[in-house]
């Protein structure tokens, strides 16, 4: 019989607000909510106790809490650093690096092999002779390396680490049972590792699955554990709407019941505010089959599955190389070239300092080489979801030391992003943009320490524009803008009307994928997003 996974899931709490809060302490005492466009996008615990909400918009937020301090969010590079600073501290800790990086403030941790060692460890002692009695009843000292045996922590067996998802305790902790135990005591370890060396606290989840550990986690916030353990997991889930399982979003869960709530005669005469959608009616009134019907194979099978606590799917390692970087804006009209042309060279300074952070070590070597340019548009006639996008080889120039970061700018926007732009619009004598991002994509390991890879790209003319494709595409939505700091009456005048609710964010912070539209997002971004959809259609 197989051993289960320990899988635990960290959740930075109020992350956004944590950032600033490092930068800036004093934030701590007062309420204050960061600001994307026109919607507070999080907001601190202080402010959420006198009843701020994320979300809200800005307006309506200053009107209800007059000394809101509210921070600027748009430009992300503090959260995006931070949440990479994380990511390296947690990986470092974990046997394999065996952690997947979702958003900005998520992680997954496989710790299985670290539980499989210190469980041999165990075995040792008992096959030593000394009994299961005094192996339980005194501290054991469980190893974060295999190197050296110096380094871990003591911890007991009899007792869990943090909250149990059910209020209920397993008979024994044997088996699966002991692994989670010791996997709480793991999550509880590294935890205050991040918050005595980095100055975050977090929420973690324990259990044998990414999706049971990322649902216990949520069950005790903020600065909290929660453990999950498999016999309970059916119980913990039932009380859940299915709309709160990952993976089963706002479409997916329509679908869902209306499959279950229609009549015989094919007509659903129930109405949505009685349907009952808790996860334990679901599964009584529903088959694998009717999923299948529904949602397909792939996705019938895989959602039916994650109502009954069974997810496959398995922690994939974050790469230290992104495969693509992009910076996107949002605005309420661009009608002329010269606009266009302005906001090009703003995201290209931006995806230029993107590039050399992001593919660059402390030495100015390169990590990784994009191979290919791509610029993307949404016109206001298009429609929400709707983008067309044109590619071509990125020229060898962005990667040159000799030149400077303006006349690199200035040749991207003006030989590159222009030329790709008139492909764009076609014939078009108007045109209405609402949406431009450019990016970076098919980014290729170094084969080898190089300061200068212009070698890389051949003999390829950097201004090569005659390959051109079209690629239809649903990015995220990017941004970097000056932090404005605290509030100000004038930053109403952003370009949005106060009723639009875009929000800024970027590649590696989407974890959100909407289901009507197949927008991806930032997960507190979806909530408002959905209701784009069900009041805007």
């Amino acid at each position: 019989m197989s051993k289960s996974l320990v899988i635990i899931a960290l959740d930075w709490d109020a992350f956004y607000c944590s950032v600033e809060e490092h930068f800036n302490p004093e934030l701590k005492k007062i309420a204050f909510a960061v600001k994307q466009k026109g919607i507070i996008c999080t907001c601190n615990y202080v402010a959420r106790a006198r009843g701020v909400k994320k979300l809200q918009m800005l307006v309506d937020a200053v009107k209800q809490f007059p000394d809101l301090v509210i921070v600027n969010g748009e430009d992300l590079s503090r959260y995006r650093d931070a949440s990479k600073e994380l990511w390296y501290f947690v990986r470092d800790m974990v046997w394999g690096g065996k952690v997947e990086r979702l958003g900005f403030d998520e992680l997954f941790l496989d710790v299985t092999e670290m539980i499989d060692y210190n469980i041999a460890l165990l075995d040792n002692l008992h096959a030593s002779g000394v009994s299961q009695r005094s192996v339980d009843s005194a501290p054991f000292f469980f190893r974060m390396s295999k190197e050296d045996e110096s380094v871990g922590f003591s911890c007991p067996l009899s007792s869990v680490a943090g909250n149990l998802a059910t209020g209920s305790l397993p008979e024994n902790f044997e088996g699966d049972n002991l692994r989670l135990v010791l996997g709480s005591h793991v999550c509880h370890y590294i935890r205050s590792q991040i918050l005595d060396i980095k100055g975050y606290t977090s929420s973690g989840g324990v259990s044998i699955n990414k999706t049971l550990a990322k649902m216990a986690g949520a069950a005790h916030k903020p600065n909290q554990q929660t453990v999950l353990f498999p016999e309970f997991a059916q119980d913990f889930l039932d009380a859940f709407d299915i709309g709160r399982i990952p993976w089963i979003g706002h479409r997916s869960k329509s679908i869902i019941l209306d499959a279950i709530y229609k009549g015989s005669d094919g007509v659903n005469d129930t109405p949505e505010e009685d349907r009952d959608s808790t996860v334990f009616t679901v599964r009584h009134l529903a088959n694998k089959h009717i999923f299948v019907n529904s949602l397909g194979q792939s996705s019938g099978e895989k959602l039916w599955d994650l109502l009954h606590g069974i997810d496959h799917s398995v922690v994939q390692p974050t790469s230290d190389i992104p495969t693509q970087i992009s910076i996107e804006d949002t605005f309420k009209s661009l009608t002329s070239l010269i606009e266009v042309h302005n906001v090009l060279s703003r995201l290209s300074h931006s995806l230029l300092e993107r590039v050399q952070v992001d593919l660059m070590d402390s030495n100015g070597d390169w990590l990784g080489h994009p191979r290919t340019m791509r610029l993307t548009t949404r016109t206001r006639s298009s429609g929400y979801g709707s983008r067309i996008s044109r590619s071509d080889s990125l020229p060898a120039i962005v990667f040159s030391s000799s030149h400077t970061s303006d006349y690199i700018v200035d040749y991207l926007v003006d030989r590159c992003w222009m030329p790709l732009f008139s492909k764009l619009i076609g014939d078009a004598k108007a045109f209405d943009i609402v949406l431009l991002n450019v990016a970076v994509v098919n980014i290729e390991k170094a084969p080898a320490k190089s300061s200068d890879i212009t070698a890389f790209f051949g003999k390829k003319k950097p201004n090569d524009n005659d390959h051109l494709q079209d690629v239809h595409i649903e990015e995220p939505v990017h941004k970097r803008a000056k932090v404005v700091g605290e509030y100000a009456k004038s930053e109403f005048s952003d370009g949005l009307a106060e009723d639009e609710e875009d929000v800024v964010s970027e590649d590696d912070s989407c974890d959100e994928v909407c289901v009507v539209c197949g927008q991806r997002m930032m997960s507190f971004a979806l909530e408002a997003h959905m209701r784009f959809h069900d009041f805007g259609e």
